[in-house]
């Protein structure tokens, strides 16, 4: 059998659009899925319609900003469906923030409670049952393309996820070389219900009526790439352990001249501050594992 046949898997904001397109895949590659959304009524329609013969899936109701709610989520997924080896850190909120000096900081905690913080319970949660089962697990993330290129109009959004990747980064780090592997997914324009969702949850969290551009947003993502395409692409690289997933290859020119314009003023210090003891320990140390490979 394949893996991650017969292994469970953990997946937030599994209910709808990205979410479901990679617990659609799991299910179809045999393997348990905890449907972990909100809305636990649309997640219970979802897990009974997308069951297989070989993989049981089982929806469990989460809000992700409670760190105090994440351990009895995992309990119940552990008991329905047996070890989670899988963690599809998903579900996550998104918009147009508009110019900084008008976000309120409920707006901007609120953002980062659900794209970042949550990201961290997870891992908090489900890390430590990794490490004392032993054996092959796996932990994906998803931020997006606004991880790596920055969006004007979108400064919390992309804040967020760039914490996203810096995380995932950092975990990749830390567990190189052991049986748990690190993915960061950065998908580019999906199709999925986020605009609306996001909209209704802010004008809860603002009191305000956040409708302006939806219909705009709405009709942007209606040609964005089919959840479900992405779902098989998610299963893929965890099956190669690859850590960044990426969707739409039009995004390449902006991540190079990112990181063409952080060489490039490299190249242009004039006055060096000295060796870096940090840097060249980190340097090193990366040699020779390398080296011991």
């Amino acid at each position: 059998m394949d893996w991650p046949s017969g292994r469970t898997a953990f997946v937030t904001g599994g209910a709808s659009g990205i979410g479901l397109g990679i617990a659609k895949a799991l299910a179809r590659a045999g393997a348990n899925v905890a449907l972990v959304d909100r809305d636990i009524g649309k997640a219970r329609e979802e897990a009974s319609r997308i069951a297989t013969d070989a993989a049981k899936v089982f929806a469990i109701e989460l809000d992700i900003s409670d760190d105090e709610a994440w351990a009895g989520a995992a309990d119940q997924a552990e008991e329905a469906l047996g070890p989670v080896s899988l963690l599809f850190n998903n579900a996550g909120v998104g918009g147009s923030d508009g110019h900084p000096a008008d976000i309120a900081p409920t707006v901007w905690r609120w953002v980062f409670s659900v794209n970042t913080h949550a990201q961290f319970y997870g891992v908090r949660t489900f890390l430590p049952r990794f490490e004392k089962r032993g054996g092959k697990a796996h932990i994906v993330n998803t931020a997006s393309m606004a991880g790596l290129v920055p969006m004007a109009e979108s400064p919390i959004y992309s804040a967020s996820k760039f914490a996203s990747v810096g995380l995932s980064l950092s975990l990749r780090e830390k567990f190189q070389g052991s049986d748990i592997g690190v993915s960061v997914l950065c998908p580019g324009t999906i199709n999925t219900s986020l605009p609306r969702t996001a909209a209704k949850a802010l004008s809860l969290v603002t009191g305000k009526d956040e409708t302006l551009s939806l219909e705009d947003a709405e009709a942007w993502l209606a040609h964005g790439a089919n959840p479900d395409d992405l779902g098989i692409i998610v299963l893929d690289a965890i099956r190669r352990r690859q850590f960044f997933i990426l969707t739409h290859s039009d995004w390449a020119p902006l991540t190079q001249s990112i990181h063409d314009e952080i060489s490039g003023t490299f190249r242009g210090i004039e006055k060096d501050l000295g060796p870096d003891l940090l840097a060249r320990a980190i340097i090193a140390g990366k040699e020779s594992a390398v080296s011991a490979r």
